[in-house]
This record gives structure tokens, C-alpha cells and sequence, in this order.
């Protein structure tokens, strides 16, 4: 639910590779395109996953615990260096840092963190998303420019990054408006729908390219908007066509926040998300955004509650929920961010009464 609004409008005019225009006819998506050739295995409930790790010398950590932030935008992440960040997040108990990488030159900046934060044992999770797919032509057109970044993402970070989100909340700006569940596919635009499957294509095709042991999580979606994943998952559309490309990710990325409710238990059918979304696509679960939306009455005791952390943390063997993020780690809204989400205030170093309450929480739930 929440929109992410990126302070870096750079472009990529100019990073398309030449001979991407044939992109499409080689890789990319068309309304006529043939079904994919990797073919959709029954799903069996309470599938066995791997546990995720990162690397911290001769003891792996979990990926379970982690915190959002924006490298790329002004404001707290510009004034506060690498070093404190990192401190921050070794302080608050996470093992996980989540940044955006919109361009090149963000896909350096966070590269350059990536390296410093490795030998502290913080892995990165790169959220790639390009800017403004909804002012894209068509599906072509964002296509290309998500195969663009994808590659400058996965060579860049290469080494630095294994979990690669690609796009963020595409179904909140292709959803036909706010009275829908999302839970059909007939709640979507099918142009918008389009362009971001195309993005997603894209996007997976140029990570994948440069860096092939790249992990995918599928764009982050929200609330219950099942109907934009299960056309992507059985290659539909929300005009009712069949047998077009089908993306293929290794992780089902969703967002959760304090107005939802119960993730167990939402809306008035009261849909388990978490059961939904392992038993429908048979992938783990990270929740890329959690958080408490800034007029609550009780933050912090939202953030450890049920319907938050305690929840999670319960119930994550059973779901395949292997990571939990944090919405986020400074507050932004003097920027122009998203609001005053932080556990920490905008000068970078007051922290919030929050945090030290979400520490305590995971300093008392280790998970693995």
C-alpha cells in the first residue's frame, strides 16, 4: 500500500544497450507470445524451503531481520555516512539492509555500501526498480528499460548482492481504483498490467544475464492483491487472454502495514495472506515492508505485536516466511519521502523510543 516515492528521477536514456530493440522478438513479451516452457508443478502445502544466509566469515547469518532504507535519496541516508548506518543496524539486531536501485549511479552507491557493510556481516537486499513504468509506451518499452537496469544491477552488485527484488508496488499504480480487492484479475488495467509485466521481464532477464546466481523476488504487492500474481503465475492477463511470458522468481515478496489488520485474519472474508500465498505459488515469503503507519497510537508496540513481529516470528516455519523488513530506518518526510516511518529521527541519529523495542524483540527471538 505504501508508494514509494523516488527522489531520483534518473534517467536511462542513453543506458539501453544497442540492438535492445530486438530485445522483444528474442526475449521479451508480446501478446501473441507461446505459453513458457517451463511448465507449473502442483503445489503441495508446507513446502520445505531452504534457510537463507549471508556470509560473516566462518558463521553464516540469518537473513531473517531487516530494516529499509534510501541510499539514493537526500536527507538522513546523505548526512549520515556508511559507518553510522551500519553501527545503526548492528545496533538494532538486523543482518539486512533494503535499498532502491533505480540507475547506474545508484546501483555504484549502493555497490559501495554492499562493500563496506560485507565485512560487518550486512547483506543487502536491491530493490530494482525503474523510474516511472507507468509513463512507459507499452510493454516493449518497459521491457527494455527494465532489461537495461537489470543488467547494470546484476554486474554491479555482482559479488555484493544475492537478492534482487524486481519493481516495487506495481500493483498499486495498474489496480482500477481503490475500491477493489485486487483479489481479481478483472481489478487491473490490462495496458498498465502490461507494462508491468514487462518491467518484471525485463528486469529478471538483465539480472539473471550478468549475474546467474541472482535471487528474484517478485515485485512487492500488498493488502490482498492476489489477482495481479496469479495472472503473472499462469501467464493470464486481465482481459482474459491466455499464453503470454511467464516470469519466474524465486521468493513472493508482500507488504504489510499497521492499517491491514491481521495478515492471519484480513478483510471482512478474513484471508490468511501468508497461508495464500505459500499454498498458491509455492515459493518462500518476505515481507520486503512492514510497519506502523505514522499516526498510530503505539508504535512500537504495534512493531512487536501480533500483527507484527510476534506474528511473524510464530508462524514463519509454517508459511515459509524467511525475512521481515522494517519500514524503515530514518524518518524522510522533511525530504520528501514517504512520511515519518523511521526508528530513528530525521538528523540520522535521535533514535526513537521504538527502536530500542524492536532491538529487545530480536534480541530476544534470534531466528535462523
Amino acid at each position: 500500500m505504501l508508494k514509494r516515492t523516488l527522489l531520483v528521477a534518473a534517467s536511462l536514456a542513453g543506458v539501453l544497450l544497442c540492438g535492445s530493440v530486438v530485445l522483444f522478438a528474442r526475449n521479451g513479451p508480446s501478446s501473441s507470445s507461446s505459453p513458457s516452457t517451463q511448465t507449473q508443478q502442483p503445489i503441495m502445502k508446507q513446502p520445505s524451503f531452504a534457510t537463507p544466509t549471508i556470509p560473516c566469515g566462518n558463521s553464516p547469518k540469518s537473513v531473517f531481520y531487516g530494516v529499509a532504507g534510501h541510499i539514493e535519496h537526500r536527507g538522513a541516508y546523505r548526512m549520515s555516512d556508511y559507518a553510522l548506518q551500519i553501527q545503526q543496524l548492528r545496533d538494532l539486531g538486523v543482518t539486512m539492509y533494503a535499498q532502491d536501485v533505480s540507475s547506474e549511479e545508484t546501483a555504484h552507491q549502493v555497490a559501495a555500501f554492499a562493500k563496506q557493510a560485507q565485512k560487518a556481516c550486512i547483506g543487502v537486499l536491491a530493490l530494482v526498480t525503474p523510474f516511472e513504468q507507468e509513463k512507459r509506451r507499452d510493454e516493449q518499452d518497459t521491457y527494455e528499460h527494465g532489461y537495461a537496469l537489470g543488467k547494470i544491477a546484476g554486474r554491479t552488485l555482482k559479488g555484493l548482492v544475492t537478492y534482487y527484488q524486481v519493481g516495487n508496488e506495481y500493483d498499486n499504480w495498474t489496480i482500477l481504483g481503490d475500491d477493489r480487492s485486487g483479489m481479481s484479475p478483472s481489478d487491473y488495467d490490462n495496458a498498465r498490467f502490461q507494462k508491468a509485466r514487462g518491467s518484471i521481464l525485463g528486469l529478471i532477464k538483465g539480472i539473471r544475464e550478468t549475474n546467474p546466481d541472482a535471487k528474484i523476488l517478485l515485485t512487492s504487492f500488498s493488502w490482498l492483491h492476489f489477482g495481479f500474481v496469479d495472472m503473472l503465475f499462469a501467464g493470464t492477463q486481465p482481459d482474459g487472454s491466455k499464453g503470454h511470458p511467464i516470469p519466474h522468481w524465486d521468493i513472493t515478496a508482500w507488504h504489510w502495514y499497521s492499517n491491514m489488520g491481521s495478515i492471519l485474519a484480513a478483510g471482512d472474508k478474513k484471508i490468511n495472506v501468508l497461508e495464500r500465498l505459500r499454498d498458491s505459488y509455492g515459493k518462500p515469503i518476505w515481507i520486503t515492508e512492514y510497519g506502523v503507519r505514522p499516526t498510530h497510537a503505539d508504535p512500537g508496540a504495534y512493531l512487536v505485536s501480533k500483527d507484527a513481529l510476534e506474528g511473524f516470528v510464530t508462524t514463519a516455519k509454517t508459511y515459509g516466511v524467511q525475512n521481515v523488513t522494517l519500514y524503515e530506518l530514518y524518518d524522510d518526510e522533511k525530504y520528501g519521502g514517504d512520511g515519518n516511518y523511521g526508528v530513528i529521527h530525521d538528523d540520522g541519529k535521535t533514535r526513537k523510543p521504538r527502536f530500542d523495542v524492536v532491538r529487545d524483540f530480536i534480541k530476544a527471538n534470534p531466528m535462523p
